[in-house]
């Protein structure tokens, strides 16, 4: 979907595990040059992760012990994701300028740079306008 930011017309995406819409095409390329990975691939059920695989949502599968060691740097600060626990399953941004993390239900916004930034529903009601 697109909104208005400011004066800018921003693509959004309600985080989710259904497949994006044709207009909503950048989510899918993002996961595959691994920018959007999905954190709670260690405790997503296998039909949870098929239908990620089936909808295009999920990167190049790593191996377990890669999976393991993002776990370890994921909680690697005691502040870092104070509220985030094993089996929740978060959408983790890696960009080097702004990573950060969303929950389902949360929104993805592409901004007109190309970053990547997760919405919260407050913070996307407060600062975005859907066009319709």
């Amino acid at each position: 979907m697109k909104a208005k930011l400011g004066d800018c017309v921003v693509d959004v995406w309600k985080i989710g595990t259904d497949k994006p819409t044709d207009e909503e095409a950048w989510v899918i390329d993002a996961f595959e040059k691994k920018q959007l990975a999905w954190s709670g691939k260690l405790v997503m059920t296998a039909l949870e992760k098929r239908k990620l695989r089936e909808n295009g949502l999920q990167s190049e599968s790593a191996s377990a012990t890669e999976q393991a060691f993002s776990w370890i740097l994921f909680y690697a600060t005691p502040t870092s994701f104070a509220n985030a626990y094993a089996y929740d399953i978060y959408l983790v941004v890696n960009q080097a300028r702004i990573p950060g993390f969303g929950q389902l239900g949360e929104y993805l916004v592409k901004a007109p740079l190309g970053d990547l930034e997760v919405y919260s529903e407050k913070k996307f009601e407060k600062q975005l306008k859907v066009i319709n």
